[in-house]
């Protein structure tokens, strides 16, 4: 049964199926849910665990290696992407799962009980923890800044609770964070010289205060009729209650009270973290979307919910969008489908000025058909709206048109034969239907190989080779069905028929190319051997120039955000911190590119870009997020800042970054350092970093050891066993004296208010503060000072310690001046630090862009090699000869210079879309080649001479493969011309490449068919044309 000529014979069914899945399409298209990046399966997880009073290298020796050997136990975790860091009081393990795991949390569930086995048998009994943060890639939705003209941290609070319960009523909405509250306390201060005089001590003032404010069970009144239950109220109601509590009784029996011995003052609580919007304090509200959601109709749910809010609070409330993802994706999203439909018009546009109007009409209208299919199909398969699957659509476009020109072209040509429309319809398409099946399978086969790669390059990319098949099986399901009944309706003669009605039309733009193509062909035919040395020229050129152009792998994101990171010395206090911070702010309040900012001292921003990865909170760290104009502005001021910044703060060191596409990494350069010894790592790492800053371009050269820091050690003298004391309660009533140790809760109807004991802020200043604590005897009950039971020794001590697959590793790390590219910087620093003498068991290696390149770049040659593999065998199934396949298969490598010159003329570097590019062009590019030894083939078996088919094939093959390159030059033209980053280079590859393969193949396939294709490769053919 042949289905394209039913298709005909039942045309008003066909055509009723086609307009269905057209309104389908459409209808897909204004549905289908829409993100910005592809969805990325975040393998990272956090590992914590705490463990008060133990330096970084405690840490190390009795947490961190204990909980590496429990992880690398197992197989999910890839241990050569994990890595720790040991700090004083904390252990992180930043844990990299495997590219084959596909479910994250089944792992982490697996990990969890893992660890709370070496928990219980092998960690000390002081360790808090380990816990697993596996929410650690969880992007925000949206993020809410929340501030007020009048009122603090209270009042704030109040705000964002109400805010939270409005959003709530969305039920897209999956998760609300809030931080930044500061939490209020009662605070009890004294100094140990006056509880030393009144003879109290820290834990008689504790045990008091404790047993007092609590709630116990009374029991009940057992009455005749009933049980009466009875209440002993005991929470302290007001600061004075506490004041006026007893604690102990003088020696003249006086009673001694709270008062007597300490100050009683409210406050907010020490802060771990600040957080505000344009300089004004705030409350940050962060916003999850359930999967699945339309995110553009969600954030408009979210801003109905704000502004019904706002409409109930004071007016100098102000709620500020710091992260408004669903306004990213509908811009980004919207900018796509504008290049998309630009592209579509070009593409007909072009089709149109180079076609006769019916035959242009026809091919053009094949692109709206084959579109709405190919949304209908992603619909289906629940692929989503986003850059990646919008760009391979226009990576496409201009390849869904070819296989309906073909078509179109040989219904004209079989009007031109005299053979009725109605014969000539079917006829065109299925005459054609092996060749052009094999031309979209040859694409296809080039694309697809792409599923292949793995982890999150491979997530991110995996849309384009899916879309591209759809499109592709579309635009054939199109062509044959659909193209040859519009050929039927509105072209009725050849071109060439009644050529007496054309003898005074001048000729078209594709005449006058078919009279230079065919009198250049003429003379190619007559130089062979010089055809051959340009074709060898053309393809050792291409291979050379990929050793010219520049490669970066992957460009900065096209955002408006970007962050500058603070890091202050280690131990630095939060408000050094914070003030160090504002210096940033100032910088930035007044410039016209800023329309908002927000910082996060202790702490970073939450994550709201799939490969942003938020700092663990410190004291010492501190983030200003900057919202701007457009993504240019950002790039600019980044810049600007970056040199501004650098001698701002003293002892601070400012970071800024753009947010990055592609796999995440520390740096763009990074050179890492592994050994055994810390001295001896620091030392091979001062050596590297110098080299770096030596290197041009070079930026902002750092370690991620950080600074050590300087603290205190106390040794217990033999004497202070003898009066009672040991190393634990020593310590206990230290911390409580310096730190503050909360010891009861007060309740403010559901608010809760901690009670926390301290010594007053003017005794725990200073080193002599601490030698002159007084500590009760346990023995004798008498108070003495620190210094007398203990040695106290002022001590640097390390900041970090950071171990990579369980060994220690410093990274030297640096960013890149504008004008420069990490591979380069990296190259010209090589050549020193190969040069370096290492000790033995100390090792170098390469991190940062390097690295992630290597990996990705291995897998892309891979998937580079199964599409050269599947379109040598698919083209060798067709045509059942080695000679021609290879034939064919020689417009790959001379597409090369084309694909190149393309990078070069658009200032375009070779990174990774440009490869994708690359590995797309060598399906493309077959095609033209395809058509001619088909077309020859075809000439051959009706009795031509090889080199009479090889000519002609060539002189009438010039207009389908002229319009095909030139449709998908056309149709990613808006790419290039948007200028994206990203985008750009891979539609520069194509574009350029195509027409160059085009010219390529015109001028060489004929010629050299000619000389290497001898009749006895042929026999099939020659035998049926005798």
């Amino acid at each position: 049964m042949n289905l394209i000529k039913s298709s005909l014979k039942y045309k008003q069914i066909t055509i009723a199926v086609l307009i269905l899945i057209f309104i389908v399409g459409i209808f897909s298209l204004l549905t289908m849910p829409r993100r910005e990046d592809p969805k990325i399966t975040v393998r990272q997880g956090l590992v914590l665990a705490y463990f008060p009073g133990a330096n970084s290298t405690q840490i190390e020796d009795q947490v961190t290696k204990t909980i590496e050997k429990t992880l690398f136990q197992f197989s999910e975790i890839r241990k050569r992407k994990t890595f720790s860091t040991s700090r004083d009081g904390v252990m992180i393990v930043q844990v990299e799962l495997e590219e084959w795991v596909t479910d994250p949390d089944v792992f982490w569930n697996k990990l969890t009980i893992a660890l709370q086995l070496t928990k219980q048998t092998e960690l000390p009994s002081g360790v808090i923890g380990p816990v697993i943060n596996s929410d650690f890639g969880d992007t925000e939705a949206i993020v809410l800044g929340i501030t007020a003209q009048n009122g603090g941290y209270l009042e704030l609070e109040n705000y964002a609770k109400k805010i939270e319960d409005k959003l709530r009523n969305i039920r897209a909405v999956s998760k609300i964070k809030r931080t930044g509250e500061q939490q209020q306390e009662i605070v009890i201060t004294s100094s140990s010289e006056k509880l030393a005089q009144y003879g109290i001590k820290f834990n008689d003032v504790i045990s008091i205060l404790k047993s007092q404010n609590n709630i116990y069970p009374s029991g009940d009144l057992d009455t005749d009729e009933n049980n009466v239950p009875f209440y002993t109220t005991s929470y302290y109601a007001t600061e004075d209650e506490i004041a006026e509590q007893i604690i102990g009784t003088a020696d003249n029996g006086d009673v001694i009270r709270v008062s007597d011995v300490a100050e009683i003052k409210r406050q907010y609580k020490d802060p771990t973290t600040y957080t505000g919007v344009n300089g004004k304090p705030a409350i940050i509200l962060s916003i999850q979307m359930q999967e699945g959601n339309n995110i553009v109709d969600f954030g408009d749910a979210v801003q109905l919910q704000i502004e019904e809010a706002l409409s109930e609070m004071p007016s100098d409330v102000k709620i500020e969008k710091i992260i408004d993802q669903p306004s990213i994706v509908d811009n980004n999203v919207g900018h796509f489908i504008r290049e998309f439909f630009i592209a579509i018009v070009a593409v007909i546009i072009v089709i149109l000025l180079l076609l006769p109007f019916r035959i242009a009409l026809v091919a053009a209208m094949a692109i709206p058909m084959t579109v709405a299919m190919t949304f209908a199909t992603l619909h289906a398969f629940g692929i989503e709206l986003h850059q990646v699957s919008l760009a391979a659509l226009i990576v496409v476009l201009g390849m869904v048109v070819d296989d309906a020109i073909v078509i179109a072209d040989n219904y004209v040509e079989l009007l031109d034969e005299g053979i009725p429309p109605a014969t000539a319809a079917w006829k065109s398409a299925t005459d054609l239907i092996i060749p052009v099946l094999t031309a979209t399978i040859t694409i296809i086969a080039a694309f697809l190989p792409m599923v292949i790669l793995s982890g999150s390059v491979g997530e991110f990319i995996f849309a384009l080779p899916i879309t591209v098949t759809i499109a592709l099986g579309s635009s054939f399901v199109v062509a044959m069905l659909f193209t040859p009944i519009l050929c039927n309706k509105f072209i009725k003669k050849g071109l060439h028929q009644d050529q007496s009605e054309d003898k005074n039309k001048k000729p078209s733009v594709l005449d006058r190319m078919q009279l230079l193509y065919n009198k250049l062909l003429d003379k190619s035919v007559k130089v062979p051997k010089l055809i051959l040395l340009i074709s060898i020229i053309v393809i050792a050129l291409g291979v050379g120039m990929y050793f010219i152009i520049p490669q970066k792998f992957f460009p900065a994101a096209e955002r408006n955000q970007f962050v500058v990171d603070l890091w202050m010395p280690t131990e630095t206090k939060i408000d050094k911190t914070h003030d160090a911070i504002k210096n940033i702010e100032r910088s930035i309040k007044d410039d016209e590119r800023v329309i908002s900012y927000a910082t996060f001292t202790g702490k970073s921003a939450p994550r709201f870009y799939y490969n942003f990865s938020p700092e663990v909170p410190t004291t010492n760290f501190a983030q200003v997020l900057i919202n701007t104009t457009d993504e240019h502005t950002a790039e600019s001021l980044a810049e600007d800042l970056t040199e501004s910044t650098k001698h701002l703060i003293p002892n601070g060191k400012p970071l800024v970054q753009l947010m990055q596409q592609g796999t995440p990494y520390l740096a763009p350069v990074e050179v890492r350092v592994s050994g055994e010894d810390i001295n001896t790592i620091e030392k091979i790492g001062a050596q590297i970093a110098e080299i770096l800053k030596h290197t041009k371009g070079s930026l902002n050269v750092r370690n991620n050891f950080h600074e050590n820091y300087y603290g205190i050690d106390i040794k217990l003298k033999p004497e202070a066993s003898r009066l009672g004391f040991t190393t634990e309660s020593i310590a206990k009533t230290l911390y409580i004296g310096f730190s503050g140790a909360p010891i009861s809760t007060v309740y403010e109807g559901s608010t809760p208010v901690s009670l926390v004991f301290r010594l007053n802020e003017d005794n725990r200043k200073n080193f002599d503060n601490l030698a002159n604590t007084y500590l009760p005897s346990p023995v004798t009950g008498a108070s003495v000072p620190l210094r007398q039971i203990a040695t106290l020794t002022p001590q640097w001590h390390t900041g970090r310690i950071i171990r990579r697959n369980g060994i220690r590793t410093m990274s030297v790390l640096s960013d890149v001046q504008n004008t420069y590219l990490p591979n380069d910087i990296l190259k010209s620093a090589m050549k020193d630090i190969q040069n370096l003498n290492l000790p033995k068991g100390y090792t170098i290696k390469y991190g940062g862009e390097y690295e992630n390149k290597k990996e990705t770049f291995n897998q892309m040659i891979v998937a580079l090699g199964i599409s050269i593999v599947l379109i040598f065998l698919i083209l060798l199934f067709q045509f059942k000869n080695i000679k021609e396949t290879f034939l064919v298969m020689i417009t790959i490598p001379l597409s090369l210079l084309g694909a190149f010159l393309g990078l070069l003329i658009t200032g375009n570097d070779f990174g990774f879309t440009a490869f994708v590019g690359l590995i797309s062009l060598s399906g493309v590019v077959v095609r033209n080649a395809i058509i001619l030894i088909d077309y020859t083939n075809e000439l051959i078996k009706n009795g031509d001479s090889i080199k009479e088919a090889a000519i002609e094939a060539g002189k009438r093959r010039l207009r389908p493969i002229f319009l095909t390159a030139m449709a998908a030059a056309i149709g990613v033209l808006p790419m290039i011309l948007s200028g994206s980053p990203m985008w750009s280079p891979l539609a520069s590859v194509l574009a350029v490449g195509v027409i160059w393969s085009m010219l390529m193949a015109l001028l060489c396939i004929p010629v050299l068919y000619i000389s290497f294709i001898k009749p006895k490769d042929l026999p099939h053919l020659i035998n049926n044309a005798s």
